[in-house]
């Protein structure tokens, strides 16, 4: 089987495996040069967007213009622009590539107007460590780790951020094969240990909460959209109208508990850390972990003390993963699943590659998998399910609401739990 190298029997980001080894770079915000190219004609958006407030950033940008338009442009440089913003202002990328990565830094509207940010040998494409932030209308692609990431501080979650209308494509590629290395120049594709290598995702909320995920076209990355906790809480969050389609190696979306704060002697620490109350609604997920054992979209927790609960899961069409449309995976004691939703959405024959990390070994085509060690509590309520040899899996530890309610067509199974 292609894919990322086994770690407790499975990759461990799409399977929710493992804490993701933070580096001092990635929580910190670096001083980016960015090169803009000449690109292509001005957008009337923009040109009618010259009012106060408002900074233009175009390839011919020069500071003797007068900065009113795309072609008055004062700066080439979007972290220049940035620098020259004031908190909620608006900074309009005139049409063209930019060259390298870029750190919103401000509370400000990241505005691209065919704009294309092509990070090639950086570390991420669009960084936001604060909140407040907009980031909307960018191709970003060519990123070793993360196409855009927003992260918080320890135990201080970045808020109030938005990314939307973005495309975001071909990014993670510190790793392209998922094969444990150590030669990446992003040293968390570098495996170590027990952990294979590990980059990023096509967008990525760490620590972030009250935060909204878009109307983005998020494709041909390692992994679509991913939703952690390393260091404090990810929560409130709404992930809704994505295209999340062939991240081949990874999960489509994917909400784990890297955590081990989150959950400690059986009692919820949601301060400390958990991927808690986010919704996950009105996304396509399609053709995503067919090379690598990914989900559809995958609720999990790395270690003991992770908690991944009350999260909803609701009205996505769902097709063509390699592992179960909705894939749920609880393998530890001192881990917490339980009072995530999974409703209303449309499933359509996904484990293509089969889930094999629990026994029995699910080889078959499976809409809703529950894999689990210990009690959980889950509602499975109102999907349509088609196609598959299993409506939905699960394993006895879990306690499954609303299946009686499913709609099942072409399904051999309806409800199976050995």
């Amino acid at each position: 089987m292609q894919g990322r190298k086994p770690f407790w029997g499975a990759n461990r980001r799409a399977w929710g495996y493992g804490p993701r080894r933070i580096g001092p770079r990635r929580a910190a915000t670096a001083t980016i040069v960015l090169a803009g190219m000449a690109g292509a004609g001005f957008s009337p958006l923009a040109e009618a967007a010259g009012a106060a407030g408002t900074v233009f950033v175009a390839p011919a940008g020069n500071q003797s213009n007068a900065g009113t338009s795309c072609a008055t442009a004062k700066f080439s440089a979007i972290m220049a622009a940035i620098g020259a913003a004031v908190p909620g202002s608006t900074v309009v990328v005139c049409p063209g590539i930019y060259h390298g990565s870029v750190a919103v830094t401000k509370p400000i509207t990241l505005e691209g107007e065919h704009a294309r940010i092509d990070a090639a040998g950086a570390d991420n494409g669009v960084t936001v460590p604060t909140s407040g932030a907009t980031v909307e209308g960018f191709t970003v692609t060519g990123a070793l780790g993360e196409g855009i990431l927003v992260v918080g501080k320890p135990g201080v979650p970045v808020t109030h951020v938005t990314v939307k209308g973005n495309v975001v494509e071909g990014n993670d590629r510190g790793n392209p094969t998922g094969a444990p290395i150590s030669s990446s120049p992003y040293r968390e594709c570098n495996a170590a240990g027990k952990v294979p290598g590990d980059c990023g995702e096509g967008i990525h909320l760490m620590v972030a909460a009250n935060s909204i995920v878009e109307d983005n076209t998020v494709e041909h990355n390692s992994g679509g959209i991913l939703v952690t906790d390393e260091f404090g809480p990810a929560d409130h969050n709404l992930i809704e109208d994505n295209l999340v389609k062939n991240n081949v190696l990874d999960c489509g979306i994917t909400l784990p508990s890297h955590s081990t704060k989150a959950y400690v002697n059986g009692t919820l620490v949601p301060a400390a850390g958990g991927v808690y109350d986010n919704t996950v609604e009105h996304n396509t997920v399609i053709g995503n972990g067919t090379k690598g054992q990914g989900a559809g979209v995958l609720l999990a927790a790395a270690l003991p003390g992770g908690a991944a609960y009350n999260n909803t899961i609701e009205d996505n069409m769902i097709v063509g993963s390699g592992m179960s449309g909705v894939t749920v995976h609880l393998h530890a004691p001192g881990q917490y699943l339980s009072g995530n939703v999974i409703e209303n959405n449309t499933i359509k024959v996904n484990n293509l590659l089969g889930d094999p990390d629990f026994k029995p070994v699910d080889d078959a085509t499976t809409g809703v998998l529950v894999g689990t060690v210990a009690p959980l509590v889950i509602t499975i309520a109102h999907n349509t399910i088609v196609g598959d040899t299993y409506g939905i899996w699960y394993l006895h530890p879990a306690t499954v609401t609303g299946a009686a309610s499913n709609t099942f067509r072409g399904v051999r199974v309806r409800v199976y739990a050995p």
